[in-house]
Formats: C-alpha cells, sequence, structure tokens
C-alpha cells in the first residue's frame, strides 16, 4: 500500500492523483450535505466564438449533467491508465509520463463519454419534466377532489404522457367539482399550491 501511495504521486502519475484525491473528497463533502451535487455545473449558453468549445462539451455529454458526475467517470480511468502504463514501462521522470498522460487523456474523455451516455438521458429527461413542471400556470388540469376557496383539493395534469398531482385552491366564489377541468392561475409558493379557477374546455 506504501509502495502504490508512493508510485501514485511520483512523477506525472501525481497529476491524475491530485485529480482523483479532489473527486473523493468533493463526493464525500455532497453527501455530508455541505454542497449540491451541482455546485460546479457549466452553463453551457455560449454563442460566437465559443460555439465550438460548447459542441465539444456538448459531444461529450458535459453540460447535460452535473460536472462531477462527469469528472468521475473520467477520472477513474485517467488514473488507472496512466499509473498502469507507467509501472508497465518503468517510466517515473515527469517529462517521459507526459508521452503517457496526453494520450491517456484523450482515451478517458470517450471512455467517459461512453459511461456517461445513459446518465445524460436521464438528467435530460429529468430537466424537461422539472421545466414543465414549473410552467404549469396556464394550463388545464382535471380534479380528482372538489376543490374551492376554503378546502384544498388535488388535480391531475398529464405532461408528455406522465400523470402529475398537484394540490390546489380556489378563489371565494369559485368551486371546481371533481372530474371537471379548471384552469391553473397562480403558485402560492410559500404554502406550495395553486389558485385554479373553473375552466369548460372546448
Amino acid at each position: 500500500m506504501t509502495e502504490l501511495l508512493a508510485f501514485a504521486i511520483s512523477g506525472v502519475n501525481v497529476i491524475p492523483t491530485i485529480l482523483l484525491m479532489f473527486t473523493v473528497l468533493y463526493w464525500l463533502i455532497v453527501v455530508v450535505g455541505v454542497i449540491d451535487i451541482d455546485a460546479l455545473d457549466l452553463d453551457l449558453d455560449m454563442d460566437g466564438d465559443l460555439n465550438g468549445l460548447t459542441s465539444v462539451l456538448s459531444f461529450f455529454n458535459i453540460g447535460h449533467m452535473p460536472l462531477m458526475v462527469f469528472v468521475t467517470f473520467f477520472t477513474i480511468p485517467l488514473w488507472m491508465i496512466t499509473l498502469m502504463s507507467n509501472d508497465l514501462f518503468g517510466i517515473s521522470t515527469f517529462i517521459v509520463g507526459m508521452l503517457i498522460f496526453i494520450p491517456a487523456i484523450f482515451v478517458s474523455l470517450f471512455v467517459a463519454k461512453f459511461f456517461t451516455i445513459p446518465v445524460a438521458k436521464f438528467y435530460r429527461k429529468i430537466s424537461k419534466e422539472t421545466e414543465a413542471i414549473k410552467n404549469l400556470i396556464g394550463r388545464v388540469c382535471t380534479a380528482k377532489l372538489p376543490i374551492s376557496h376554503d378546502r384544498k383539493g388535488q388535480a391531475e395534469i398529464k405532461i408528455n404522457g406522465t400523470s402529475i398531482l398537484i394540490t390546489a385552491k380556489t378563489r371565494e366564489g369559485h368551486t371546481v367539482q371533481k372530474n371537471t377541468t379548471a384552469l391553473i392561475i397562480e403558485f402560492q409558493k410559500d404554502q406550495n399550491f395553486y389558485f385554479v379557477e373553473p375552466y369548460q374546455l372546448n
């Protein structure tokens, strides 16, 4: 174990080792709850001369998931490839080790891309559903329970084939009967419910 640690921090191996240690430390902090998983995310809404860079990052699924998820899938193979190759060829100097390290970066990028494809698909789906949920104002829902100004009820909205239940109330003077449609007009964030009003579909 001592020999592995010494080798891991010798020559060019120190770069992927530091990156691996940073990644492990990051996830430990996330687990403890000090920071969120997306604390180091990138914003890929770039234009102009940065369009090419944005395309490259998107190709490797960067920006389609929390950045540190990709970094984790990139760091582990980079660390393994670098250390195993340097050990196999008996490389101990920093300069010569770069001949292994630079190609290892490109190999690890494609390894990370491959393993993060399902992760990126999952986060894209979640992102679409979350965005849809954020924009409920103006949508039509169906009351699953009676809704009035003094009694909260439940209403159902179908988004992309998925049924979502919301808690709803009406303004004074309005009532929405069970199984009838209503229009979502406002969100009460502090109490986490929506104001709706009767709405008849044409």
